[in-house]
């Protein structure tokens, strides 16, 4: 009913459904989280992955950038430096893991070939990553499953969309589906994540373009979101390209009621 009702102020206010938005990092000089809907997200950690399994902290570097419609800091990485995400989400989905979740993120990638990995459910680092941009062809997937064509050097939005119940990830580009792969485990499996709430006090993160053995990519980010649940197509599309906003719920909620008073106005 919640949802329906969101949807419809959306379908007013021409805003993206977000409903289960629980962290969004803005990464407009700062790893702190702009929205903690949880109150347990952390600020993202900057480090470096070594081979093995193992990684150490480091400073970042922020530099100006044009993402779509605004100018803002934007966080740089060279392979293999990645952004460790405490999200703050729990486990979901009758597991002891996160087992439904969405990650965006407002991504640049420069280096012109190579493997880029997106993001590794591993404990540091110590696994191949868990969805990839192909060297070949700059395709977006996993296990040998590929489609759409990344565009390197320019500003992209990446949603990841993983229900382990089915099991399936569903990936997006700039707004657009591009891919759906059914994967190889299911709940409480490889792509599975660790939570705040799962007993495994080690690993309470995702790793963002973390990889264990170096193929992280080179680039920037500048969003990153997590999502307590899959996104529909819909809700995908609703978000757009990279720069555009990602409303926190209550906000959006309240521009939808703004807007469909105002329509009532205009129509009587």
């Amino acid at each position: 009913m919640k949802k329906t009702l969101v949807a419809s102020l959306c379908l007013v206010a021409g805003c993206a459904l977000a409903g289960d938005l629980q962290t969004y990092y803005n990464l407009d000089g700062t790893l702190n989280p702009f929205i903690n809907n949880t109150g347990l997200a952390q600020a993202l950690q900057f480090r470096t992955g070594g081979s093995g399994g193992s990684s150490s902290g480091g400073s970042v570097n922020f530099t100006s950038e044009n993402v779509g419609p605004v100018t803002k800091q934007v966080a740089n990485f060279t392979a293999p430096q990645f952004f460790r995400a405490i999200h703050g989400m729990g486990k979901n989905g009758g597991g002891s893991y996160l087992n439904q979740y969405a990650i965006l993120m407002d991504v640049k990638i420069t280096n012109p070939t190579g493997w880029v990995s997106l993001y590794s459910t591993a404990v540091d680092v110590g696994n191949d990553g868990d969805a990839f941009i192909r060297d070949s062809d700059s395709a977006l997937g996993i296990i040998g499953d590929y489609g759409g064509t990344f565009p390197r050097n320019q500003w992209n939005r990446v949603i990841i969309s993983v229900d382990t119940l089915l099991p399936t990830m569903r990936l997006y580009l700039n707004g657009s589906f591009v891919n759906d792969i059914t994967l190889d485990s299911g709940v409480d499996g490889r792509w599975s994540g660790y939570t705040l709430d799962d007993g495994d006090p080690a690993a309470d993160w995702l790793d963002i373009f973390g990889d264990n053995d170096g193929d992280n990519g080179t680039g920037q980010l500048s969003a990153l979101a997590f999502f307590n649940g899959p996104l529909s197509d819909g809700e995908a599309a609703a978000f757009g390209g990279a720069g555009q906003p990602v409303p926190e719920p209550a906000t959006m909620i309240a521009l939808g009621l703004g807007a469909l008073v105002l329509a009532r106005r205009r129509k009587g």
